[in-house]
């Protein structure tokens, strides 16, 4: 999977190859016999994901978008729930990600999070797009795209998650989801859904700031 990140200062854009073996959460719904789980997420890029990975208690779950939360299906409706989802992406043009503010699910949650910004009501029609069939089930809560940082953790932890994290705003660009199996311990990936039948959102206009990294600049 290419995400192409690009540099607001200098222009400069990289392609990053993304290979997951964890994509994500623990919380997995019911399911019945004959059942798999089946989700859909953004990973996030390198730098990205390295530098967030240092401040983030996520047990080990690379940063990322989720798209569709895992849902049960059945195991034979698996290659016709792909199909439709990949046309579904064909037919969904590739797009601009970039983070936003810090914030927080508390009380209702202990979780927090960097904001998407650009990209926040992409993600939103891209995923109720997805919520097709035996994939149109109830979430938990209502979708809101983010980057999960902290996870079960106390209010202490996650001040200082989100204190060591107000750097983390970068810019990528999406073209294609991640579309996978999931057990507990074990992802299985599917596909990248690729997107892509209209012309790319360009990387121009005022973005925030990125992380200082090497590779970033001349």
């Amino acid at each position: 999977m290419n995400f192409h990140v690009a540099n607001s200062t200098g222009g400069r854009e990289m392609s990053f190859s993304v290979e997951q073996s964890r994509l994500y959460p623990v919380y997995l719904p019911p399911r019945k016999e004959g059942q798999v789980y089946l989700g859909m997420i953004i990973p996030v890029p390198e730098p990205y994901a390295g530098e967030l990975q240092k401040v983030t208690k996520t047990d080990g779950v690379p940063p990322h978008i989720t798209i569709l939360e895992p849902r049960a299906v059945d195991r034979e409706q698996v290659p016709e729930i792909q199909a439709q989802a990949a046309e579904i992406c064909r037919a969904f043009s590739p797009f601009v990600i970039s983070f936003g503010n810090i914030g927080d699910f508390r009380p209702v949650s202990p979780v927090v999070y960097i904001e998407v910004q650009r990209g926040h009501e992409a993600c939103k029609e891209l995923a109720k797009r997805l919520r097709f069939g035996p994939l149109d089930t109830e979430s938990r809560f209502p979708y809101y795209p983010h980057i999960t940082l902290g996870t079960n953790v106390t209010d202490e932890d996650l001040d200082r998650v989100a204190t060591l994290s107000k750097r983390s705003h970068g810019f990528f660009m999406v073209d294609g989801i991640d579309c996978s199996l999931l057990e507990p311990n074990h992802v299985e990936q599917l596909a990248i859904l690729q997107l892509g039948s209209g012309v790319p959102e360009s990387v121009t206009g005022e973005l925030p700031e990125i992380f200082a990294h090497p590779q970033l600049h001349p």
